[in-house]
């Protein structure tokens, strides 16, 4: 994005030949990212999509008179319906990362009672934490406060910071999710008791072209467009996102985002868009092969 606003403004006849170079290196630098980039989307789309197709294979012979087979039905359709959802999440966050981008991207604020809204979403994910064994801690400053935010977003930014955070966490660990309000912002906090991220992946940890290389569970890892998404959807609210990890020692994500209230609105109890339990199942598809 900085690149392209650099080049929009740039008088290449005034430019001299070391500069011309450095840009040309550049550009060069940029189009090996979105390749690698493209690759790690394809390969993304590729496996649920090679899992649907195989599925789809042997539910082709199924013979209604085998018992066996007609028992797996259910779990067939569950599979496919899994990978289906993984493939919807990653368009979905490839769609809206790049119209927080390109500035197409329309928040639809509200002014909402945050705390409820923030609890109630750590509440539904705490059943997929607790088949892995993690417990999830909800802590805040005040019981109740009211400030305009997109709810959908804000739920989209909780609901990644909290999949990542279940993902590289071990059985038996916590992940404390704490919001702390002062009279300037809102802070949302995920910590968790993972495997922690290097510090040369947390320089890149918010670039979808560039993957995390070093975390030591591959199971989960992906393209990394998740993260990207938050910190699009912060930066949107005039907000910010940040990382605090050592390997070894798990990691914190902090989402500040600015307080502000619409004049002559209603508070909005509501949340638009798709129900919270397909939100759920689309943002935690990829967690449960």
């Amino acid at each position: 994005m900085e690149l392209n606003n650099r080049l929009e403004k740039s008088n290449f006849e005034s430019m001299s030949k070391f500069e011309l170079v450095q840009l040309l290196n550049e550009l060069r630098e940029a189009k090996d990212l979105q390749d690698k980039f493209l690759l790690n989307i394809s390969h993304d789309l590729r496996n649920p999509i090679n899992v649907i197709l195989s599925v789809l294979q042997c539910l082709k012979y199924d013979d209604n008179n085998d018992k066996k087979l007609v028992d797996k039905r259910k779990e067939y359709r569950d599979i496919i319906r899994r990978n289906s959802l993984k493939i919807v999440k990653l368009i979905d966050n490839i769609i809206d990362s790049s119209k927080l981008e390109k500035n197409y991207y329309n928040l639809k604020r509200s002014n909402i009672e945050i705390i409820s809204m923030l609890e109630n979403t750590v509440t539904s994910v705490e059943k997929y934490a607790e088949e892995k064994g993690i417990r999830i801690i909800f802590d805040t400053n005040v019981e109740e406060f009211i400030c305009a935010v997109d709810p959908e977003a804000i739920d989209r930014i909780v609901m990644n910071l909290l999949s990542n955070a279940i993902k590289f966490s071990p059985s038996e660990s916590q992940i404390l999710v704490s919001v702390f309000i002062d009279e300037k912002e809102i802070s949302i906090s995920v910590q968790d008791e993972g495997e922690g991220i290097s510090e040369e992946d947390q320089k890149v940890i918010f670039n979808r072209f560039v993957q995390a290389t070093k975390r030591k569970n591959n199971e989960h890892s992906g393209s990394g467009i998740g993260l990207d998404l938050v910190n699009y959807l912060s930066v949107a609210h005039g907000g910010k996102v940040s990382l605090y990890s050592k390997e070894g020692e798990g990691s914190r994500f902090d989402v500040k985002l600015p307080i502000l209230l619409l004049e002559d609105e209603e508070i909005n109890y509501e949340l638009g868009g798709r129900s919270k339990v397909e939100q759920l199942e689309v943002e935690f598809s990829d967690i449960y092969l």
